[in-house]
C-alpha cells in the first residue's frame, strides 16, 4: 500500500492544517499516538517497511521485530508531532519563536552564511526541519531552498506553505537552473537542500557508502558545490526534551579533488555523509525518512 502517497497528498496536508489549527495540543498528540501505533503494527505498509529497514541499519542491525515495531511507532509519533507543531504555527506565526527559540548556534550560522563565501547547506530529514528553517529565516538567514523536482500536488502545497513563512523555494528540474545556482553560489549565495532521500532505480555503480552500506542517495549537491568551488555545511534540526526545536551545524567542508569527476563526487559525498551519520545516530528516533535508503535491507525479513 502506497501510504506515503496519501500522506503527501494535498488532501492530507490540508487536513493536517485543520487539525493543527483547531485541535488542542494534548488532544492532537493523543490522536497522533494512536495513529502512529496503528501504522507501526501494519507490516504490510510500504512506509512501515521502509522505516523499519532504515532504523535497523542506523541502530546497528541488532533490533528484534518487536523492538522495530516500537521504534517505528516512535518515529511516526515524532513525525506527527512535527506536523502538528508546523501547522499549528502556520495558523499562529507568533508561536514560532516559542517553538524555535533563538540560539547562539543559529546566530553564528546566520553570520557565517552572510560572509560572502557561498555555501551549499545540506540536512538529513531530522525532526521539524521546515519549522527550524522558518525560524532561521525569521532571524535573518538568506538562502534558497532547493526542493524536489516535479512535485505532486501535496508537495506543491507544502512549498506554498513554506513560501508563506518567507522561504525562497526553488524546485529543481529546469534545464538552465543548475547554471543559475552555480553562479548564485559563486557570488556568495547560500542554497539548502536535503541529503538523505534515495533515488529509485539508480544504477548500483553510482551508489555511495552510508552507514557502512551502499545506498542510492543523490549526490547532485556535491556536483554543484564542486562546480561553484564552495564548501558544504551539514546542519541538524532536533527536538529538545521540553518540546522545542534546536539547531546545530558542523564546520564547513571545502571540496577535495582526488581524481576524475566521478571519483571526486563519490569521495566528497561520503565525506559529507559521515557527518550526517553522526547527527542521525544522536537522535535516530527523529529521523523521518519514509523511503528505503538501503533497498536490499527490505528483503531481510524485518
Amino acid at each position: 500500500m502506497a501510504l506515503k502517497g496519501i500522506f503527501n497528498s494535498k488532501f492530507s496536508i490540508q487536513g493536517s492544517l485543520l487539525l493543527g489549527k483547531y485541535l488542542p495540543k494534548n488532544v492532537g498528540y493523543q490522536l497522533i499516538s494512536r495513529i502512529a501505533s496503528y501504522i507501526a503494527h501494519r507490516t504490510d505498509l510500504d512506509i512501515t517497511r521502509a522505516i523499519r529497514a532504515n532504523q535497523f541499519v542506523v541502530r546497528g542491525k541488532c533490533n528484534s521485530r518487536q523492538e522495530l515495531i516500537n521504534i517505528s511507532k516512535e518515529v511516526l509519533e515524532h513525525a506527527g508531532r512535527c506536523f502538528y507543531d508546523l501547522y499549528h504555527t502556520y495558523s499562529k506565526p507568533e508561536v514560532l519563536s516559542n517553538l524555535v527559540p533563538h540560539s547562539e548556534s543559529m546566530e553564528s550560522f546566520i553570520e557565517l552564511c552572510a560572509d560572502g563565501r557561498g555555501y551549499v547547506v545540506v540536512a538529513p530529514h531530522l525532526s521539524n526541519f521546515d519549522l527550524v528553517v522558518c525560524g532561521l529565516v525569521r532571524y535573518g538567514l538568506q538562502a534558497k531552498v532547493l526542493s524536489f523536482p516535479n512535485p505532486g500536488k501535496g508537495y506543491q502545497f507544502q512549498n506554498e506553505l513554506r513560501e508563506s513563512f518567507g522561504l525562497d523555494i526553488t524546485p529543481l528540474g529546469a534545464s538552465n537552473l543548475e547554471g543559475e545556482i552555480i553562479e548564485y553560489l559563486k557570488k556568495g549565495g547560500v542554497v539548502a537542500t536535503g541529503v538523505d532521500r534515495p533515488i529509485p532505480g539508480r544504477k548500483r555503480r553510482h551508489f555511495v557508502n552510508f552507514f557502512g552500506q551502499p545506498s542510492p542517495l543523490s549526490a547532485g549537491y556535491i556536483s554543484t558545490a564542486l562546480a561553484a568551488d564552495v564548501p558544504v555545511i551539514v546542519v541538524k534540526s532536533y527536538m529538545l526534551p521540553d518540546g522545542t526545536y534546536g539547531f546545530q551545524y558542523a564546520d564547513p567542508l571545502p571540496m577535495e579533488r582526488i581524481g576524475n569527476k566521478i571519483e571526486n563526487i563519490k569521495h566528497n559525498t561520503e565525506r559529507i555523509l559521515k557527518q550526517v551519520e553522526v547527527y542521525i545516530k544522536e537522535v535516530p528516533g527523529q529521523w523521518l525518512m519514509y523511503y528505503p535508503v538501503w533497498p536490499d535491507v527490505l528483503n531481510e525479513g524485518l
